[in-house]
Formats: structure tokens, C-alpha cells, sequence
């Protein structure tokens, strides 16, 4: 009796019921449509089938996920298939099937389970936060295979009036999980992103440079609120002289000290080492003589870290008396810590490094520069520039009649 599994060169016409009864294989194989050519259903070895349409392009075959058995029946597939090689080969969106997978409400709970084994504690509460209240309130009833452009735009644009910058936030959380349903099947590798495209809010650069002249006046400031709270006080100086995070600095623990660096276990970013030069030793040694307790910055609570109000806090009385703009922040000392390594010929690099960046444009949007170094550079430049201007070089030569003749200014005075 004849396998009803087709083999793996044998063309079938695609059901169904030929896509329920085909069994997997140790590798993965394709079943190709007998009426539509490059519409074929793919059998994984672990038993996930999906429908894909297969074109040319540039002289190379290129695959597309049209959605998973059982989201799309084998007709709705066959005329997505259909619309996507009618519309120049691939180069268009697929003639659009009746939405049948999950609600993006629906999706929600897979996506965060699946995605926040990765994350923080914090990171999955900002993103249950913004789905919460801006996200599935607008977009949660609709199928996750069936949202477009259009959708997303509307709700971004609309949220986006009263709040650039949740939006933006919103976006970066919407789009992530749209790249998700299409990589886990749920959505039609040819429909795309939805979120592709659409033009975010642009916001003014956060921050304030602090100069020269700021750090020397918020240097005395210290030195007068040092006996008043000189845990405080030294929270603020190991922010500037490490570049950390100040949640990093607050929350950190002696074991996580050693002789020549921060050992930083919970970073944004993960695990990570911060190096620590002379003055920073000499802070936490001085530190370490009194230290008593697991935290190197304790809070007024037995056992628990400087409290975050209590250290920004601080921070305001400490730049309203070294007389700092308002609205200069305590994480613009992280932003301090590297634009003066750079004003002081540390390369954009290894600003980064310093900082724990995985990516230099990230750290490119600290990098600020003070006014006085930005004029002793625009002074290097015209000098050197001027110098170019001013230097004499022999005229070239051209060869006339056999014979060279040097090329000078044209005389407008000869007579001929």
C-alpha cells in the first residue's frame, strides 16, 4: 500500500488533508503545489508545517512563510501564494487572506512568556505596562495575522499627539513582538512588519554638558555638604568617576568591589566590569574602612541600599547649591564622565568600553563637547588650514615646442 507521505521531489496537489496526513522526517522537506508553481507546504522535523511560496530574484531563490497549517487553510494560502508572485515576483505584499490566527491580546501571553526569560524584572514591568495601557486597549482585538500599516499608524500617531515619547516606547515593544509572530509562524513571513515604515516622533537630545567650570563648583558644594551626608556625597563622586549608572552605584555591594574594578553583576546590560582609576580606589578604600553591612551605600533601612529618593534628592540640593542649571540631571554625570574622556583625547571607543556600550553610536549621543574645547579646536583647524593657504610651492611646468617652460601668473601688462 502506497505511504500517503509524498517524497520529498513529488509533486502533490496541495489540501488540508494531505497537509494533516504528511509525517515529518529527520530533515526538513517541502511538498510542492501541482497547479501552482513555487507554492509548496514545508515539513520541519519536529512536526511544524507551514505554507511558503518560493520565487526568484537577482538570480536567487528566496523562500517566504505564508503562515502556519492550521492558521490558514490550504485555499487561503494557495491565493495569498497566488497575489504574492502576480505582484512582480515577490515584490509586494500578498493578496491579503482572511485573518484567522491568534488576537494580538492572545498573542500577548505567548510573547511574554517566550521573551521575558531574557529580560529584567524592571524591563518586564515597563513592557506590561505599556501594552497595558497603550497598546491592547487599541490594537488588542485584532488578529495578529491581519494587522497593517494602516492599524499601526492610526493608534502610533493618534497616542503620539499627547505623548512622543511613549509612543516611541510603545513602537519599539509593537514592532519586537510583530518580528516575533512572524519568526514563530503567527504571521505571514510575506505580510512583514507592520510597524516597518512609520516615521517615529524626534525628540530634543536629554542632558546637560557639565564643564569645567560646573564640576569645580559642584566639587566645593560637596566638600561643604560632605559632613551633613557623606554617604550621599560619595554616591555622587563615585557616579562621576566610574561613568555608572546611578541606580548601579546605589545598589552596589562590597563583594562586587575589587582591587582594580567594579565587578557589576545586575547592569543594564548584564554582568559587567567597570575599571576603576587611582581617585575611585582611594573613594572606596577610604569607604571600606567603615564599612559595616553587605552595601557600600547604605540606606537609612537595616539592610537595604541608599534609597532612590533620598539620593536624587540629595542631588538636587547639591546642584542648586554649586548653582548648576535646574534641570541638569544626576545620570548627566554619566554623559560628564564621558565627553571629558573624550575632551581629554580618549578615543569614541573607548569612551564606549568605559561606559559598558555594545554599540559606539550609543555612546556618540554623549559625547558632548564643552565650548572651550570646541573653540581650541576651530582655532587648530584654521591654523592649519591657513598654513595650507599660505604655502609656496613651484609652478608646475608644461612643455612647449620641446622644451619645458615654468607656468607663472599671466602678466596682464605685456604688450604684444
Amino acid at each position: 500500500m502506497r505511504s500517503t507521505t509524498p517524497a520529498v521531489t513529488e509533486r502533490a496537489h496541495l489540501t488540508d488533508g494531505l497537509a494533516a496526513a504528511v509525517r515529518p522526517r529527520e530533515r526538513e522537506f517541502a511538498v510542492h503545489d501541482d497547479t501552482l508553481r513555487g507554492f509548496m507546504l514545508r515539513v520541519q522535523p519536529g512536526g511544524t508545517r507551514s505554507w511558503i511560496v518560493r520565487y526568484h530574484r537577482g538570480g536567487i531563490t528566496r523562500r517566504v512563510t505564508l503562515g502556519p497549517v492550521g492558521s490558514l487553510t490550504a485555499e487561503q494560502a494557495r491565493a495569498a501564494a497566488f497575489g504574492f508572485l502576480a505582484h512582480g515576483k515577490g515584490g509586494g505584499l500578498p493578496v491579503p487572506a482572511t485573518p484567522s490566527g491568534p488576537t494580538l491580546a492572545r498573542f500577548t501571553l505567548e510573547y511574554l512568556a517566550r521573551r521575558s526569560r531574557a529580560w529584567k524584572p524592571s524591563t518586564r514591568e515597563t513592557v506590561e505596562a505599556y501594552l497595558r495601557c497603550s497598546i491592547l486597549p487599541v490594537l488588542g482585538s485584532l488578529r495578529i495575522d491581519g494587522v497593517t500599516r494602516a492599524d499601526v499608524a492610526r493608534w502610533f500617531y493618534a497616542y503620539g499627539r499627547g505623548r512622543p515619547g511613549g509612543a516611541n516606547r510603545s513602537h519599539e515593544i509593537l514592532r519586537d513582538m510583530f518580528s516575533r509572530a512572524v519568526d514563530w509562524g503567527y504571521r505571514p513571513e510575506a505580510a512583514g512588519n507592520p510597524c516597518n515604515g512609520i516615521e517615529r516622533y524626534r525628540r530634543p537630545p536629554r542632558g546637560r554638558l557639565l564643564g569645567a567650570r560646573d564640576l569645580a563648583r559642584l566639587g566645593a558644594a560637596l566638600r561643604r555638604l560632605e559632613g551633613i551626608r557623606p554617604v550621599h556625597v560619595a554616591a555622587v563622586r563615585l557616579i562621576l568617576l566610574t561613568g555608572c549608572r546611578p541606580g548601579e552605584i546605589r545598589r552596589l555591594r562590597w563583594c562586587e568591589v575589587k582591587p582594580d574594578r567594579l565587578a557589576l553583576t545586575d547592569a543594564k546590560t548584564g554582568p559587567r566590569s567597570v575599571f576603576l582609576g587611582e581617585a575611585a580606589r582611594a573613594l572606596l578604600r577610604a569607604l571600606a574602612s567603615t564599612a559595616a553591612g553587605e552595601w557600600v551605600f547604605p540606606g537609612k533601612e537595616t539592610g537595604a541600599p541608599l534609597a532612590e529618593n533620598a539620593l536624587y534628592g540629595f542631588w538636587g540640593r547639591a546642584r542648586d547649591e554649586a548653582g548648576i542649571v535646574a534641570d541638569a540631571r544626576l545620570y548627566d554625570l554619566r554623559h560628564a564622565h564621558a565627553s571629558h574622556a573624550i575632551m581629554n583625547g580618549e578615543s569614541l571607543y573607548t569612551a564606549g568600553r568605559l561606559l559598558g556600550h555594545r554599540n559606539p553610536v550609543t555612546t556618540n549621543r554623549y559625547a558632548h563637547l564643552d565650548d572651550a574645547t570646541l573653540g581650541e579646536a576651530a582655532d587648530r583647524v584654521a591654523l592649519a588650514v591657513q598654513r595650507k593657504l599660505a604655502a609656496r610651492f613651484p609652478a608646475p611646468e608644461r612643455r612647449r615646442g620641446g622644451r619645458s617652460e615654468r607656468v607663472g601668473p599671466r602678466r596682464l601688462d605685456r604688450t604684444p
